[in-house]
């Protein structure tokens, strides 16, 4: 999306500016649509935390994959030729359900240097120790100080 932004600025700035004159900020690529089906992220930490030795069946659609303690967090992707945008998400433990949610991937597009393409969409979720499934809160960047103290 800040690519998005980036390139928007650009246009604008150069709209104010006589076409000649005006060159990108960022160098012009085109890379075609996004590869990959839209994907679900899952931190299933929390729950394995209080339910030590389990392993998870995480699914998306027909899509499966395992989740254990050496596991903890993994991505599934939605069945590539399905488009659809709204898909089954279960989360199972020896064969009982554990969660299921109805999820929206619908893919995004995005309009850049090169035209209209399909952004590849990511859901990242938590499995709570509940047994909810919750949006991952946004990870902060690590940053740096700096201080001119001696």
């Amino acid at each position: 999306m800040r690519i998005v932004r980036v390139f928007r600025i650009a246009a604008a700035a150069c709209a104010l500016v006589a076409a000649s004159a005006c060159t990108p900020a960022v160098p012009r690529a085109c890379a075609g649509p996004a590869a990959g089906a839209p994907e679900v992220e899952v931190d299933a930490g929390p729950w394995l935390r209080v339910h030590p030795g389990a392993i998870l069946e995480l699914c998306l659609a027909a899509n499966c994959e395992p989740l254990s303690p050496s596991r903890e967090l993994t991505t599934v992707q939605a069945p590539p030729q399905d488009h659809e945008g709204t898909y089954s998400l279960t989360v199972r433990s020896a064969g009982a359900l554990v969660a299921q949610e109805r999820v929206d991937l619908a893919d995004q597009t995005v309009v850049g240097p090169c035209g209209t393409s399909q952004a590849m969409t990511i859901r990242r979720l938590t499995l709570g120790p509940d047994g909810r499934l919750v949006d991952t809160p946004q990870r902060q960047a690590p940053y740096a100080t700096a201080s001119n103290s001696p």
